[in-house]
């Protein structure tokens, strides 16, 4: 069975920064890892975050995959933030990292793909123009980005009830206090 060379090459990038440092990850020592040539590396990505951004790329395809074949918004929420959840010892490096701005421009963008197909999946009958969808879409991705930092780190994570809070808010329940 032939070898997929890019998810070689992102798993081992993956193992090494959850053993060290991320900033001290290199070229060199990746592919001394991978037991590959420079030439096969740069075959197939330009750099590190070449790399980081295929994965992540990837995991948000997979993980939209996951969530859209469920029936609900927050069985799909759940798969998202369980894999924050289990993610988080990486994430936390990541986002401690001097490729910290990088790094959060893919998670917003990952994001933004995310909640866009699973809100057009979940609520197709929506009519909105365009540019409110736009600002809607961004408040939500920033939100919950920050969101899944602040809380998928905590040990005392009640992940069910967090996909039914992050569900309220996305239906706009949890605005009644605007209102006032």
């Amino acid at each position: 069975m032939p070898v997929d060379m890019k998810a070689l090459i992102a798993e081992t990038l993956q193992k090494m920064a959850q053993k060290g440092n991320i900033d001290k990850i290199t070229v060199k020592s990746l592919i001394e890892e991978c037991h590959i040539s420079r030439q096969t590396f740069y075959y197939h990505f330009q750099d590190i975050m070449d790399v980081m951004e295929w994965s992540v790329r990837r995991m948000t395809q997979q993980l939209l995959e996951q969530s859209l074949a469920e029936k609900d918004l927050h069985s799909a929420l759940q798969i998202f933030i369980g894999f924050t959840a289990e993610q988080f010892p990486l994430l936390e490096k990541l986002m401690n990292s001097q490729r910290r701005p990088m790094f959060e421009k893919l998670m917003t963008d990952s994001l933004e793909i995310y909640l866009s197909r699973l809100m057009l999946h979940h609520h197709k009958d929506v009519s909105m123009n365009s540019v409110d969808r736009d600002l809607l879409l961004r408040y939500n991705v920033c939100g919950l980005a920050g969101t899944l930092i602040a809380f998928c780190g905590r040990p005392d994570l009640d992940q069910d009830r967090l996909a039914r809070q992050l569900e309220r808010i996305l239906y706009g329940e949890l605005s009644e206090w605007l209102k006032e």
